[in-house]
């Protein structure tokens, strides 16, 4: 329990959040394997056009329960959500989709997107540096994670918009 001006929350487990996350990112890979098999349908191969839809269809679901509700599908899931940290109420547009989700999470996928070059030899034994770049943004991603560590249980991405997740 923690107490923020005079209003008590319960913080959400690391566990939940983790398996929150999980959750998250299985419903991400379901659309992105999903997208293709319906639009093969229609004779559309372009791997990066699909994962474009994919990737705008994730934000746009997860984009508005964040924004209405303080939760995404494996926060909603796990009995968790994100509040501001002064008002314990549902954040902003800017601090839940802007900074918190899109900002964090959603700008590493996208630019993996326009990085990620499909005659990348994994066997030369040398990176480019479109490898360094992606790996750096792997890193980056890592690192403010793993502050969920800290006794407030709030990662980077909580500090930088002045959130936290509540048990509900």
């Amino acid at each position: 329990m923690v107490t923020i001006d005079k209003n008590e929350i319960f913080l959400a487990e690391r566990s939940q959040r983790f398996y929150a996350f999980v959750i998250d990112a299985l419903f991400s890979f379901t659309v992105s394997f999903l997208i293709p098999v319906i639009l093969s349908i229609f004779s559309i191969n372009s791997g990066f056009f699909l994962a474009l839809i994919s990737f705008f269809i994730v934000v746009s679901i997860q984009g508005y329960l964040l924004i209405n509700t303080g939760q995404s599908i494996g926060k909603r899931l796990m009995n968790i959500r994100v509040v501001d940290y002064v008002t314990l109420k549902v954040p902003s547009f800017t601090k839940i989709f802007l900074i918190r989700y899109v900002l964090i999470w959603q700008i590493p996928n996208l630019l993996s997107l326009f990085l990620i070059d499909d005659d990348i030899s994994f066997n030369s034994g040398q990176t480019t540096g479109t490898e360094n770049l992606i790996s750096l943004l792997a890193f980056l991603v890592l690192t403010q994670t793993l502050l969920i560590f800290k006794n407030d249980r709030r990662c980077g991405h909580d500090i930088l918009s002045g959130t936290v997740v509540e048990k509900l």
